[in-house]
Order: structure tokens, then sequence, then C-alpha cells
């Protein structure tokens, strides 16, 4: 992910009525142009446009030879280069110089710092360890300085211009050697390079190459399931996925009606990705904190407003979906609460080995990881606790901020839906940027509306020495959650969390039996409860085993997740609820019912008493439950097997994911995944006594599926 600089984020503070029609010439402007290349400069210019102080950074200014003080120009650190500071300040200087609100406009003796300050630059020519600044952040920030520097009363001399340019050009590195985001970032500075030179050619390189990750791939990417891989086959839907957001949607509205225009179909997969998967990980302003890969460890970075940005311009570049990118911008700015305008959905992502439920209630998701893509990255010394949020990561959100800035005082051998050793210190993955997982059977099956997800879990890394059967079962109103076959030879306790979310102002109130309590302030117990709601989230418990809760003050630090961040001590009250397996488990198991949206005792004990719920199974072969109301079986085989019941036999010749949906009279729909992906033939047997005596048989073929081998496929039976 890239590393924030203020002057590539600055679009993201413009204005909104910069983007609006007002704020770009009319099309038919762009169209009667002879010159694109000035057609094209003007919209950067508009993009990037401000008023800067700049006092601050005068007085830093070395007058004897165009540096800065207090910036040291020999430093190589791969975050925050302190090298940048320099071209950031002659970046406001030129703004500055060119804006006539400024007071500074049109300054003879602030345009001769501007050319000796590039001068130094150019003679000292710092150099990074991290190749980022070298390749995308020094160039797109000379490349737009220069840009605006053509609007000034003094030009710059060409020699100076030049001399830049080719810098620029050798150290910027060429697109088509990067994939994704990164190319896109490069193909940037190279339409600006390219305007400022008039050199068509590279121009052309440069859209096409901007465009070009406009693709599905199975290398990094856009994926068929519509998800986004960067660093490898790592799911980075946020971060990298915002980065290459970002770039795109800049360059589509500086190309728009004109010849290089992002086409129609790049521009549909564009679309299609930012609506039904991006910002659908945002709940409200806030982005779910497992799609976000290293990033999540900098402080903020859940709050998503700044892509208000990207919406606005889709409002512009695919008016069709105009109307969602509207109500997107609501949810965002606040205008609206998080559940505007959502409509339910269940996505499994089988490329991307992670599951997002949303419902305009709530939103849930799971993270896993499987043989078939990478771990959670830690690498340029961030996101350094990582390691387990890989491992059945959940997120349970109504309102979208209930884990905001939370990570620097998280217990991150609790992190929620993960069962883990309780560490003292959490182990690092063998690779800080690519480590594939073990499990091979990781997948789900989906119908679009609802759908089940399960994770065989083995770990034996670092003295982790863990292994379990994870499953989620989704439906309206619940998601169901079950473990089991949870063994471990770890020394630690082994916990499986249900819940760890900063601790809302409101009462954490328990059942247990007739009698429902309120959690003691600063608390921390054991109970054995029916059920526990806070913050609007109820947690029902059918077993009524013992649980950990605890509502407490957490301290710690932002440095000790990500070495770039501060030191200064941080700290929140949270809640943590999950079971506490002990040490040496053998064959433990779990099972709780997440009840979003309630607000009450009154409420939670309604629920209670529906009974809508079944679970049928919870064994290392089979976990299955039945949702009673909406006449839905969900089923995990785990190998080949037989499951029957008073209402349903189900026979499988292969492990699979299976939902089986009664559609009344004569009819049954089912939905078959394979998690381990394959790529073989599974039979299915069911029968249902109440429709019919008969058993159905069907065969569900996944040979030569390729990258769909984990897709749901969908079978019609008739009784």
């Amino acid at each position: 992910m890239k590393i924030t600089i203020r002057f590539i984020f600055v679009t993201l503070l413009i204005t909104s009525n910069l983007f609006s029609a007002k704020a770009y010439l009319s099309e038919n402007v762009y169209t009667n142009s002879h010159d694109e290349f000035e057609v094209l400069m003007k919209k950067i210019r508009q993009d990037f446009a401000q008023n800067p102080h700049i006092e601050e950074a005068l007085e830093k200014y070395n007058n004897k030879d165009g540096s800065f003080t207090d910036v040291d120009y020999s430093s190589i650190q791969r975050t925050n280069w302190p090298p940048m500071t320099h071209l950031e300040r002659l970046y406001d200087f030129v703004f500055a110089y060119t804006n006539p609100k400024n007071k500074y406009y049109k300054d003879r003796l602030l345009f001769a710092k501007i050319q000796k300050g590039l001068e130094y630059w150019h003679e000292r020519n710092p150099w990074c360890h991290n190749w980022w600044y070298n390749q995308i952040a020094e160039p797109q920030c000379l490349g737009i300085l220069l840009i605006q520097m053509r609007t000034g009363e003094q030009h710059l001399p060409t020699v100076l211009e030049n001399k830049l340019l080719k810098r620029i050009k050798e150290d910027g590195g060429h697109p088509s050697k990067w994939t994704g985001a990164n190319r896109t970032d490069i193909a940037l500075h190279w339409i600006y390079r390219s305007c400022l030179s008039k050199n068509d050619t590279d121009l052309k390189i440069a859209i096409e190459n901007a465009y070009s990750p406009i693709a599905y791939t199975t290398k990094e990417g856009f994926q068929h399931d519509n998800s986004y891989f960067q660093h490898g086959v790592q799911l980075y839907i946020g971060g990298y996925g915002d980065e290459i957001l970002k770039g795109i949607t800049q360059i589509a509205m500086y190309t728009k009606s004109t010849q290089y225009a992002i086409p129609e179909t790049k521009l549909a997969i564009l679309s299609k990705f930012m609506r039904e998967t991006y910002y659908s990980t945002i709940r409200g302003q806030y982005m779910l904190f497992d799609v976000l890969g290293r990033g999540v460890s900098r402080p903020g970075v859940t709050k998503k407003t700044n892509t208000i940005l990207f919406a606005k311009r889709m409002i512009e570049l695919d008016p069709t979906h105009g109307e969602e990118f509207k109500a997107i911008i609501k949810r965002l700015k606040g205008e609206e609460a998080a559940n505007y305008a959502l409509q339910s959905k269940h996505t499994h992502y089988f490329r991307g080995d992670y599951t997002l439920h949303v419902r305009p209630d709530y939103t849930f998701d799971v993270r896993m990881v499987s043989n078939r893509t990478m771990r959670c990255e830690y690498g340029n010394r961030e996101n350094l606790k990582t390691y387990f949020m890989s491992d059945g990561c959940t997120n349970i959100v109504v309102d979208g901020n209930e884990y905001a800035n939370i990570f620097p005082v998280w217990n991150w051998t609790r992190i929620p839906g993960v069962t883990a050793p309780q560490m003292n210190k959490i182990p690092m993955a063998k690779s800080s940027w690519q480590t594939r997982g073990t499990s091979t059977f990781a997948g789900g099956v989906s119908d679009s509306i609802y759908g089940a997800s399960a994770y065989s879990y083995t770990d034996n890394y670092a003295n982790i020495n863990t292994k379990a059967k994870k499953a989620w079962f989704f439906f309206d109103d619940e998601v169901v959650c079950l473990g089991t076959g949870i063994y471990s030879t770890s020394p630690e306790e082994i916990f499986t969390t249900v819940n760890q979310s900063l601790l809302s102002q409101k009462e954490i109130i328990f059942s247990v039996g007739k009698k429902t309590s309120h959690l003691e302030q600063s608390s921390s117990k054991h109970i054995e409860a029916d059920w526990i709601l806070h913050n609007k989230i109820g947690y029902l418990f059918p077993e009524r085993k013992k649980i950990f809760v605890s509502n407490q003050t957490q301290t710690g630090n932002w440095y000790d997740i990500n070495n770039t961040a501060s030191k200064q001590s941080q700290e929140a009250d949270i809640f943590t609820v999950g079971f506490n397996h002990g040490k040496n488990p053998s064959n433990a198991n779990y099972a709780y019912i997440v009840v979003p949206n309630k607000q009450t005792a009154a409420e939670m004990k309604k629920y209670e008493k529906s009974k809508n719920i079944e679970i049928l199974s919870n064994t290392e072969d089979l976990q299955i439950v039945k949702n009673k109301k909406l006449g839905i079986w969900q089923m995990i085989f785990y190998k080949a097997g037989k499951f029957k019941s008073k209402d349903i036999s189900v026979e499988v010749s292969e492990g699979c994911a299976l939902m089986i949906k009664d559609k009344g009279e004569n009819k049954v729909d089912v939905h078959i995944a394979d998690p381990k992906q394959a790529q073989s033939t599974i039979e299915i047997e069911i029968c249902m006594p109440r429709k019919s005596s008969k058993t159905n048989k069907a065969t569900c073929n996944f040979r030569n599926s390729g990258i769909y081998s984990g897709a749901s496929k969908k079978l019609n039976f008739q009784f």
C-alpha cells in the first residue's frame, strides 16, 4: 500500500463543488479543442487547485542554496521519507505563486526560491530505499508542480524544466513493468510529463497503461469474483483498492470527452467493483478493517470520507448508476444513516477467500486464507501484529464505527471471530510481504442473498499448533457461528473471540435463565449467559457454555503495530466477549448467534423465544443449520458423508458447502460450492419425506472450472 503523502492526497480535500459541471470546461470546449495536451493540463490544474499558507515553510528556506534547514536529505528511510518534504513545500510555493487569491501571487522573490529549490533538488538528487518514493511520489509531485508553474507570470528556465522532465522519465520507470495500482500511478506521471513535453506517443502509452489494469486477471488486480488483489494473491479491497480507484477515476475525468476517454467496457468493470464490492465494505463512513491490508495499522485509516471524491467522479463518468453513487455519498457525508438505500446481498469471493454479508440493519464479513491466497502482510514495519487477522476474522457493524481507531489498544490474540492461542508475543509470518495460508478447505456457497462459509483451520507455525473447523451461516436477522474440532498443543490458553470492539456508553446486558443483569463497569468475568446485548448487537449462546466477557480500559500505542507511527500512549474502553477453551483443548467446540440491530432486553428475549434457528450438527465432519422461517438448510460437509433428520436426508460424495431452499410444493433449489476448489465431480442425493419418498440425485461437475472452481452452482430439484 502507498505511504500517505500530503500532496498525493490533496485531491481528497477538494471541496465538493470542484468536481461539478461548473468546475470543468464544457464538453463542447473539449471536443472543439485542437490541443488536447492543454485540455488535459487545465483539468489537472483544476484537480489540484489550492491556496496554501507557506509562511512556516518560508522560515525554513535556505536562500543560499535552495534547501530547507530542517530536512535530512541523506535519509533513506522507507516510510515518511524526509526529503519528500522539500518537494511538498515547493509544490505549495508554486500554488501560492500562481493563485490570484494568495498574497504571494506573482511574487518575484518567491519565484526565485522555487527556481533555486528545484535546482537544488535536481543536483542533490535524494534517493529512497523504498522504490515507491522514487518512481511514484517524486515524479507525480514534480509533474503537477511543473504543470501548474506553466501558468505563472514567470516561467522556469527551459533548461531546468527539461532537466526535471528527463529525471522524471529516467527515475519514474515504465508503467508496463508494474501491475494494478502501481501501474496506474506510474502512468499518471507519464501523462503529466507527456502533456508538458507534448509527446503524443508517450501520452498514448500512458493512457493505455493507465486503463490496462481494468480487466479481470488471475494475477494482481481485479479478480473474476469482483474482489481486488495486490502484492500477489492478497486481498486488498481497501488500501491498494483505494489507490487504483483514485488514479483511474482521476485519469478518466481528465480524458472525459477526449480521444483518450475510458472505454465503456472498462468503465463497466470499474463501476461494478466500486458499487458491489468496494463501497459495500464501507458501513456509514467506516471501512471494514480486514480488507485494508497493512494500512489497518495507520491512524484514522478506516474512516473513508475522503472516498467521496471517487463516487462524485463516477456520477459524471457513469450516470446510469448515478443514483447509487449519490446514495453512497450521502452515507459517507453522514447526511443519511449507515443503512440508507442499502439492499440485502451476500457474496462469497471465491478468489479472495472472503465473505461479505450486507443487510440494511448490519454488515458482517469473514476473512479466511488458504493455500491459494496470502496472509495479510506486515511490510515496511507496518501491521506488526497482524498474524491472526487472516484466520476467520469477522467484522460485525451496525453504525460502522464500532472499531474506529481501536487497533493500538487491541488485544491482537483476540481478533473477532478468530480461534487462537493467547500468546504474549504475536508471531510474524515467514515473509513480511507474501506468505500463503495452509488451509485446503476454505470457501463458501452463496445465492447472492444468503450463504454459508467454512474454514478448516490448521496452523503449526511458531508454536501455534492449533486447529479448528469453523463455519458461518448467514440469514436475514442473524449469523450463526459454529466451531468444532478445536485441538491445540500450544502452551497457551486457546480463545475463540466473538467480538472485541469499542465499548459503547450504554450498558452491557446479559441474561442467565429468566434473570437479566448488567455487567459492572471495568469488570471481567466468566458467566454462563443465554445472551449478551451491547451497542445494538446481540449475542445468543444456545448451549449456555461459560463465556468470557469484559468492559475494561485497554492501553497501547500506534508504534507497537506500526513503527512509522507515534509512541504516544493511547487508551480506550473495550468490550470483549468470547470462549476460553483452556489449555490443550481436545475436540472443543462453540456456538453463538449474532443478532444485530437489537436495542433492548425485550427485543433479545423476543428473538430468543422465536427459536427460528436449529443447529442440527456441529461435528468435525458436519456443520448444519436450519432457518425455519426461511425454509433454508445450510450444510458444510468436510468430506463425503450423509446427514439425516426427520425433515431431510442429504448424502454427498465429496466435501462441499450446500444450501437447500424449500420453495414450496415440489420445488427445491440447491446451491453448491467446493471449498477445496478441487475441480472434481460431486454427487448429491436428497430426500425430503414430507414432499415425497423419492430420493432425488444430481451430479455437479466442477471439472475444468478453472478460476471459477470455488464459485457456487445452482441445481433445481423436483419431488
